[in-house]
């Protein structure tokens, strides 16, 4: 508020008021700064932001993919194979998950894009 020459109490009552108006609003102003400082300060929001930009991060994406169609494969050879029942049938599907894990990171953008194109068919 710049300076000006009160020359009655009505005035002076005036300018009084519009103080405390402005500093009622500023009070305002700063809590609301002050709330959003510590919700950017929260651990949880900043694994949320996190996460989100790493979703959105398209090598992450296709890493993540990568290890999924790994974990589908081992599965599948652990339900076929019998990991559990003998230890033949443990060498052998260790052997076929060296083999498959190989296969699938090295032709995962084919096998990805195939994925999808059998999926976009089927909808």
């Amino acid at each position: 508020m710049e300076n000006k020459k009160i020359l009655n109490h009505t005035e002076l009552s005036m300018c009084i008021m519009q103080l405390k108006s402005d500093i009622l609003l500023q009070e305002d102003e700063l809590k609301h700064k002050f709330k959003e400082f510590l919700f950017t300060l929260n651990p949880i929001s900043i694994v949320k932001d996190s996460i989100h930009q790493l979703a959105r991060d398209k090598e992450v994406q296709f890493d993540l993919t990568k290890v999924g169609l790994n974990v589908g494969a081992n599965f599948l050879i652990d339900q076929v194979l019998g990991r559990n029942r003998s230890i033949k049938g443990f060498l052998s599907s260790l052997l076929v998950e060296k083999f498959s894990n190989t296969f699938i990171n090295k032709n995962a953008s084919g096998i990805i894009s195939g994925i999808s194109k059998l999926l976009s068919k089927n909808n």
